[in-house]
């Protein structure tokens, strides 16, 4: 008697297997589940990166905006004695350089370099007068304290309020109310 599988393949051409199909599956199946747990394992194991495998500081809310976290030092760890000196003073004369000459400028006046290009290259109408030296500080704190934008959504200002704190405010302010008029 002639076997189906034979009979097939002598008449087509094609070899097909004899038995042993289901278990080259049965082995495939086996690897496959094996190499998932063998992941699972690996990925789950201390020392990996936690389910959020792309760290983002914005969805922190221990961290303010902008700011980038602070690390804890190590319980072994020998500090320096005398501490270095910092380079931040937070004094208001810096931190109206940092924040605010690029548009108001060094003296304050309205003449900084990015206002400018904005005026010359793409037509922009200031809404108030740039040249803040003759407002007053409490003026100038308020506008620092808003979270949007303190001239209007067509302004350009952005706001501070989240950036700076209530002491890096005033000390900007009163920087401002010390220059020249």
């Amino acid at each position: 008697m002639m076997n189906r599988g034979n009979s097939l393949s002598a008449t087509s051409g094609i070899a097909l297997p004899q038995g042993g199909g289901s278990r080259r599956g049965l082995k495939r199946w086996f690897f496959g589940a094996a190499m998932l747990f063998g992941l699972l394992l690996a990925g789950c194991t201390q020392g990996s990166y936690p389910l959020d495998i792309f760290y983002e500081q914005h969805y922190q809310q221990s961290y303010r905006s902008q700011e980038p976290p602070r690390l804890t030092g190590v319980a072994e760890a020998v500090a320096f004695y005398p501490p270095p000196v910092s380079t931040v003073t937070n004094t208001g004369a810096e931190l109206f350089q940092v924040n605010c000459q690029m548009c108001h400028g060094a003296d304050a006046k309205g003449t900084g370099p990015v206002l400018n290009i904005m005026r010359d290259n793409y037509g922009y109408q200031t809404i108030v007068d740039p040249d803040i030296t003759n407002r007053p500080a409490a003026l100038i704190e308020a506008r620092l304290e808003a979270t949007t934008r303190p001239l209007g959504p067509t302004s350009v200002m952005p706001p501070f309020g989240k950036l700076l704190n209530a002491d890096e405010r005033t000390a900007i302010a009163q920087y401002i109310g010390s220059l020249p008029k």
